[in-house]
């Protein structure tokens, strides 16, 4: 890495860090925040502090949730029995699009793959399948 001075650097690796960024975006990325003025990299981090300090996942469905709930478990119009099963919370969004799909959700944050181990014992996933099987056996 060419030498940039160290608050660069810095920001350099930290965008390294993210998923899909190599060294090149990195750098774009890190000369776009330093011609930025002061008020717009503020609001840049205070976004990134808000995600970290303001949400957390739905205590239903792990989706991505404001409060106890997500707007999706929160909906009495929403039918609790019919539930669909993504692997991120950003698979949603395609659903709802539709405006097709009146049950619920349950997200993953990951995939499923019984070869490689990653099976419905994950820590995220374990209480759904669980109670996914309670309901059915309820029937």
């Amino acid at each position: 890495m060419p030498d940039f001075a160290e608050p660069l650097a810095r920001l350099i690796t930290e965008f390294k860090r993210l998923p899909g960024i190599g060294q090149k975006s990195a750098q774009r990325l890190a000369f776009h925040v330093l011609r930025a003025t002061r008020d717009d990299a503020e609001h840049l981090s205070q976004a990134i502090l808000d995600v970290k300090d303001k949400l957390g996942l739905c205590r239903i469905c792990n989706n991505i949730a404001e409060s106890e709930l997500c707007p999706y478990c929160s909906d009495p119009n929403r039918d609790p029995k019919v539930v669909c099963v993504v692997e991120e919370p950003h698979n949603i969004v395609n659903i709802e699009t539709t405006r097709e799909f009146e049950g619920r959700y349950h997200v993953l944050h990951g995939s499923l793959s019984p070869l490689r181990g990653l099976g419905p014992n994950r820590s995220r996933s374990r209480a759904w399948w669980s109670a996914s099987g309670k309901a059915r056996s309820k029937k």
